[in-house]
Order: structure tokens, then sequence, then C-alpha cells
């Protein structure tokens, strides 16, 4: 497979000192579940679209949730993309929670 032969790759510069961590992007739980079944050095962090409406998860699936894996693991959540409004949700920034959130820390919206 091509993701875990990129990985061995990636493992051998880890072994050889040149980078300190490893992550992935864009990876679910059933993708980390086999990588982490083949790796002998796991991933540190995870970088995900992270939204409000579905902080970390890539599909919208509530009986797997992808954060109480990466905790349970040890692995850090990184997002991306935090007010993109995809997948077609009320925009973050335009959203009443966020906005009396906003107010009430004395942030913007975005922050």
């Amino acid at each position: 497979e091509v993701t875990l032969a990129a990985w061995r790759a990636m493992e051998g510069l880890y072994h050889q000192g040149r980078i300190r961590a490893l992550g992935v992007s864009n990876f679910g739980r059933d993708d980390l579940e086999s990588l982490l079944a083949h790796a002998s050095v796991p991933p540190v962090y995870v970088q995900n679209k992270f939204s409000i409406y579905s902080p970390g998860e890539q599909r919208i699936d509530t009986s797997r949730s992808l954060l109480g894996y990466l905790k349970d693991k040890g692995i850090v959540m990184m997002g991306y993309s935090v007010i993109n409004p995809w997948p077609s949700i009320l925009p973050p920034l335009q959203d009443p929670h966020v906005l009396a959130i906003a107010e009430r820390r004395q942030v913007s919206p975005s922050q």
C-alpha cells in the first residue's frame, strides 16, 4: 500500500534523526487504526479539518469519535480551516452561538 510505504520512508528519516516527529493529515479513525497496526513509530499529531459542528471528524459519525480515539492514543489533534462553513452548514462566523461566546470572551468570532 502506498500510504504504508510512505510511512515506512518517514520512519526511516525519524530513525536517522533527520526529523523529530511524524504526523498525518486528513486521516479518519479507520485510517489511523490501519496505520498504527503496522507503524513502528506512531504519529504524534493528526491534522484534519476542524469545525465547531464536527470537531476533528472527516465524516460525521458520532459512533466512532476521532477525538476520543486520539486522546486514548496520546495523539494531538491539529485543525485547519476552522471557520470554513463546509459542508453547507451555517457559517461559523454568523452562528449566534459563536457570536455570543466571542462577545462573552471579548474576542472576535474568528478567534
